[in-house]
């Protein structure tokens, strides 16, 4: 980061000047007559930029891959670029098998979102990210990465209910990956709004509240996460006691409830339902308790209770995130 140090000159009875720093304005391209955007921060500081700016959609990003490499690295730097917001990526490759790089590239392929091969050569390929319109900006994915995750763990209470076969289980396992690619382009499209104050500005979202919608956007992925472990606990549990599947579902209600809570920040929507999250904490002690005297207790079903104790964890994450979120908003008024 670089410092510069000017004088105000004064201009008539209100206009105030200072000189911009030469290297900065050729850098982003100012001319004369060029427009640039003054933004007065919180703490009364400016931010200065133009509206000219070069687009990460202009930017190439290049990968040189050796003999160092595997298909895993080749794989990690590809989703790191696209998390970075970069839409072009070069990768170079030499002394080093084209097999490694088609199977890197598969990979992270098959993690990610809108990743197509649109050249190659005998030893470079380009990939771009082109994304469907309708996944263009992050509230849509935080949405659709919702209803994913909840549709997993509600399809797991289908089966427990006996509404559903053993293929259910199949299906929101296979449903992890949709998750995952949803996961990662919302961090794609989040760090794409960072890197540009007029988006930041007409979204209303900072760098600190930025790294709350992070938390919550890695506990939806977490929750699908969880889903995933449910379903494969399932398969090896005989009977699920009616207060269990009672406690899940009730748990998955309340999760539900309060993403929506975090999604229109709704703070006092959060605040409630954080109180029925103490009767769920409740409800899992006793049933652990009961657990504790039965010898012949499934030892499945308390890996089962473990991982809808952390769904809980998780809904209390979120109210605190809409707390979190409301007063960083507050200060700025």
């Amino acid at each position: 980061m670089a410092l510069y140090r000017r004088r105000v000159q004064k201009i008539g009875k209100a206009t105030f000047i200072i000189t911009l720093p030469a290297s900065w304005a050729r850098e982003v391209g100012l001319e004369s007559r060029s427009e640039v955007f003054l933004e007065v921060l919180p703490d009364m500081s400016l931010r200065v930029y133009t509206s000219v700016r070069k687009m990460d959609r202009d930017i190439e990003a290049q990968i040189t891959i050796d003999e160092r490499y595997n298909e895993h690295d080749v794989a990690r730097e590809i989703i790191a670029y696209y998390i970075a917001g970069i839409s072009m990526i070069k990768l170079l490759y030499s002394r080093v098998s084209r097999s490694i790089v088609d199977r890197g590239i598969d990979i992270a392929r098959d993690r990610l979102i809108g990743l197509e091969v649109i050249d190659e050569d005998v030893d470079t390929i380009t990939l771009q990210i082109v994304v469907d319109p309708n996944l263009s900006d992050i509230e849509s994915v935080v949405k659709r990465l919702k209803r994913i995750a909840i549709s997993m763990h509600r399809d797991i209470i289908l089966y427990m209910t006996k509404d559903a076969d053993l293929s259910i289980l199949e299906s929101v396992v296979s449903r992890d990956n949709l998750a995952d690619k949803l996961y990662l382009l919302a961090l794609r499209q989040l760090t794409q709004v960072l890197k540009d104050p007029h988006e930041m500005s007409k979204r209303g979202i900072d760098h600190i509240e930025a790294i709350h919608r992070v938390m919550f956007i890695k506990s939806l992925e977490r929750v699908a996460d969880h889903a995933v472990n449910i379903a494969k606990t399932v398969k090896l549990v005989n009977s699920i006691p009616k207060d269990i599947v009672e406690l899940y579902k009730e748990t998955i209600e309340i999760f539900d409830l309060m993403s929506d809570a975090f999604i229109a920040m709704d703070k006092q929507k959060a605040i409630e339902l954080v109180k029925h999250v103490e009767k769920l904490k409740v409800t899992d002690e006793e049933i652990r308790k009961k657990i504790a005297m039965d010898k012949s207790w499934d030892p499945y079903l308390t890996r089962l209770l473990d991982a809808i104790s952390r769904i809980v964890a998780r809904t209390i994450d979120t109210e605190e995130i809409v707390i979190d979120i409301n007063s960083i908003k507050s200060l700025k008024t």
